[in-house]
């Protein structure tokens, strides 16, 4: 069972507790929107991700307030050199299982085209007790799709 799953059914779950608890009638606070300026930075999403190593390249976006929602969005593409890309083949081998990843507008155009490889287990290698993570990897282009969820 992946780590987001139960995540998401954390926080639908405190969402009907809470919902149902209160009996005056009040608006549920929205997410905050993804962002729309692109981070560059490679030490700030190698503290999000440390399993990213030292990539070459590095466009991401994360977004929600934790002290508010305790949940943070991030949605990172990672140029890798061939060799790690080939690496991370080797050690979880992901197959083609013709998933994509859906990353926030902002970040789409920095996507490459596919195919990805995707599975648990290089899922599980960018994921966390408190985070969890959908991971797709365009081996011809050395380019790693993050997509995670964490609680604070």
């Amino acid at each position: 069972m992946h780590v987001r799953n139960a995540i998401a059914t954390a926080a639908l779950c405190a969402a009907v507790a809470t919902g149902c608890s209160d009996t005056s009638e009040q608006a549920a606070p929205e997410a905050s929107p993804p962002p729309t300026d692109i981070r560059r930075d490679i030490p700030g999403l190698v503290a999000v991700f440390p399993a990213v190593g030292a990539p070459d390249a590095v466009a991401w976006l994360q977004w929600g307030d934790p002290a508010e929602d305790a949940v943070r969005w991030t949605d990172a593409v990672v140029k890798l050199s061939p060799a790690v890309a080939g690496a991370m083949v080797d050690q979880f081998a992901p197959t083609d299982t013709g998933r994509a990843p859906r990353v926030a507008d902002a970040l789409s155009a920095e996507v490459p085209p596919g195919p990805f490889l995707t599975g648990e287990l290089l899922d599980a290698g960018f994921s966390s007790a408190s985070t969890a993570t959908y991971a797709f990897l365009d081996r011809d282009v050395a380019t790693l799709v993050l997509q995670a969820t964490s609680l604070d």
